[in-house]
């Protein structure tokens, strides 16, 4: 938009439109500037990758999870004396006789095949 130029004695007019040129040329700058801000700013988001799998979690204390079969009711079918399960415990087993026993050492008799089904 065009303005009047304004009267050589009138000093205020003369200020005033010198200011609004620079005002108008400072606003041109701001502009491209935020442009050019605005494209660095959007490549850089497609160029970052959104990690939702390793996303932060809270601070939580981790206790181990024990679970505890229950014991067992078993018997063998073979003769043991002094059958060594888990460091420090001597076991005798007798056929025929019915045992209570932790879930491991039953576990394990299984699976060494001395257990009668």
């Amino acid at each position: 938009m065009a303005t009047a130029r304004k009267p050589a004695g009138d000093l205020t007019g003369r200020t005033a439109e010198k200011l609004a040129a620079e005002r108008d040329a400072e606003a041109k700058e701001r502009a491209k500037s935020m442009a050019t801000a605005t494209i660095v700013a959007e490549a850089e988001k497609s160029n970052t990758v959104v990690d939702y799998v390793d996303k932060p979690r809270p601070e939580v204390e981790e206790q181990p999870v024990v679970v505890e079969e229950s014991p067992r009711e078993i018997r063998v079918n073979t003769n043991l004396t002094d059958v060594v399960i888990g460091q420090g415990n001597y076991l005798t087993f007798e056929v025929g006789v019915p045992y209570r026993v932790p879930a491991y050492v039953a576990d394990h008799l299984e699976e060494k095949g001395l257990i009668w089904h």
